[in-house]
């Protein structure tokens, strides 16, 4: 499977190569475009399909082979571990077919494994919690996902459609007991239409539909046999009856989702002026207990809004913007209760919503710089930003809870050369996080076991105050008319005030054309 996809991964980049004969824009041009463009300074609107036609006039395909190095200690939640090693390929392409149509996509696979482990023995656990597998020993996870994504956009007249299709595979496992080993399929598709109001706006509407399934078998090998899993239920809590000896797993998903979006254009594919996206999804989620006829346990249903907003102004020399994102998500977790089984066939008798988490964010940023342009050999962006986010799970049936609030604010600075050849970009960036609020209650927690010390040792991570600094270098070496060459390192140090520091570097080679 490995060897078939890095097979389609080199067809997926050679790909547009057969479309450069009608693309007469030096790379040079290309690559200083995309660095002062102002369209990377508002994202969550470029996911509308049909709008992304005008995302930019020309082709551009990048290729590159990364690594990823992350190390976390104490500051980290238990059930995604305290570090990642993983070496990854990436292709990204956006390809301008005609005056009327746009072909994009996105290829990858990603290989390492996840550190120290406990209490979540599945993948993909921002999605699936609380409802995870979980035990005492853990371990690492090694991680193989591939990702495959490609739309296609046709302007007719004063409207547009676009289409796109996203699938994701993951196998994750672990090679010493106990020994999960976890496959997901992760397919997302969505439909967009936009249209031009005047000349100065582009109106979007799009819908998304989603699927998905993550397989999950625990095995022991060793002769010491089985020790005992866990159904987790949040905040320390588990379902009893069914603790011990549950080791398979499904839970299968579906969602729906849509935007409203608004963005400017001018005459020459600017995207100055006012922009907005309105985003909103709804995801449900089924957890079963395959031993036991697929009992569903546990339900989540889930629903995330999202409002962004932006202006944006960008001439010759100077470009300024000033982005809003305001973002809240409502979690709702279900508990099914069972009677006695028939012949291994648990009945359904009730179900009660047990557990809720209400989280909200909202941040603002803004720009402004000087683009490298003409004789120019030097560009700059000032990136300030400030930041409030909040949560707070709470399970009902014993009145635990826990509340968590902090502010954030930084600065990012970032700097472009030319030089013969060569295009060469830095960026620095630093901030602080403090803890707002920090309250909880958590009555009947017994501490001195291990799902209890990991419980509080998150709620310290989540309230601790840090600092942070990131560092990034660039270098794009122009081969030639078609072709640039770049090498690109990103360091990122958080200190925490009790929790200690973390490292994350990543390095990447490739290839722009």
């Amino acid at each position: 499977m490995r060897l078939r996809f890095l097979t389609l991964l080199t067809i997926a980049c050679l790909l547009p190569i057969r479309i450069w004969a009608a693309d007469t824009l030096h790379i040079e041009q290309k690559l200083l475009s995309e660095y002062n463009h102002t369209a990377l300074f508002h994202k969550q609107i470029w996911q509308n399909s049909a709008i992304r036609y005008n995302l930019r006039p020309f082709s551009l395909t990048t290729t590159s082979v990364n690594g990823l190095y992350e190390e976390r200690g104490s500051a980290a939640l238990v059930q995604e571990g305290n570090g990642e090693k993983n070496f990854n390929i990436k292709v990204n392409s956006f390809v301008v077919l005609n005056q009327h149509s746009r072909l994009f996509g996105t290829a990858s696979y990603r290989n390492g494994r996840r550190e120290d482990v406990v209490w979540n023995e599945n993948s993909d656990f921002s999605l699936l919690y609380p409802y995870v597998v979980g035990d005492s020993i853990g371990g690492y996870m090694k991680e193989e996902e591939y990702k495959f994504s490609g739309g296609y956009t046709y302007r007719f007249g004063k409207w547009a459609g676009g289409a796109e299709l996203d699938y994701r595979a993951v196998i994750a496992y672990r090679d010493k007991d106990p020994r999960p080993r976890n496959i997901i399929s992760d397919l997302k598709a969505s439909l967009a239409l936009s249209r031009n109001l005047g000349e100065k706006y582009i109106l979007g509407l799009s819908v998304q539909a989603r699927k998905y399934n993550q397989r999950s078998d625990i095995k022991y090998l060793a002769d010491k046999g089985p020790t005992s899993v866990y159904q987790m239920l949040g905040l320390g809590m588990d379902y009893v009856r069914f603790a011990g000896s549950q080791t398979s797993s499904r839970y299968t998903g579906s969602g729906i989702g849509g935007s409203i979006d608004l963005l400017p254009v001018g005459k020459n594919g600017e995207n100055n002026g006012f922009s907005a996206s309105l985003r909103t999804d709804y995801f449900h989620l089924t957890k079963e207990l395959v031993s036991i006829n697929y009992a569903p346990i546990n339900e989540v249903k889930n629903v995330d809004i999202s409002l962004e907003t932006a202006w944006t102004h960008q001439n010759r020399e100077w470009k300024y913007g000033v982005n809003l994102l305001a973002a809240l998500q409502q979690r709702t977790g279900v508990e099914n209760i069972f009677g006695d089984p028939t012949a291994n066939v648990y009945p359904k008798i009730s179900s009660v919503d047990q557990f809720k988490n209400a989280t909200q964010k909202i941040a603002l940023k803004g720009m402004v710089g000087q683009s490298l342009y003409g004789s120019r050999r030097w560009g700059w962006t000032l990136l300030p930003s400030v930041g409030y986010g909040q949560t707070k799970p709470e399970y009902k049936d014993n009145g635990r809870y826990v509340e968590i609030a902090s502010a954030s604010g930084g600065l990012k600075a970032q700097s472009l050369w030319k030089v013969s050849k060569m295009l060469l970009s830095a960026s620095v960036a630093g901030g602080y996080t403090t803890n707002v609020k920090s309250e909880y209650s958590l009555p009947g927690l017994d501490t001195q076991k291990s799902a209890g010390s990991a419980l509080l040792s998150n709620i310290d991570y989540l309230s601790d105050d840090h600092a942070s600094i990131a560092l990034k270098l660039r270098g794009d070496y122009v081969v030639n008319k078609q072709y640039a060459l770049f090498l690109s390192a990103d360091w990122l140090h958080q200190e925490y005030k009790n929790c200690g520091g973390t490292d994350r570097i990543e390095v990447s080679l490739g290839v722009t054309f």
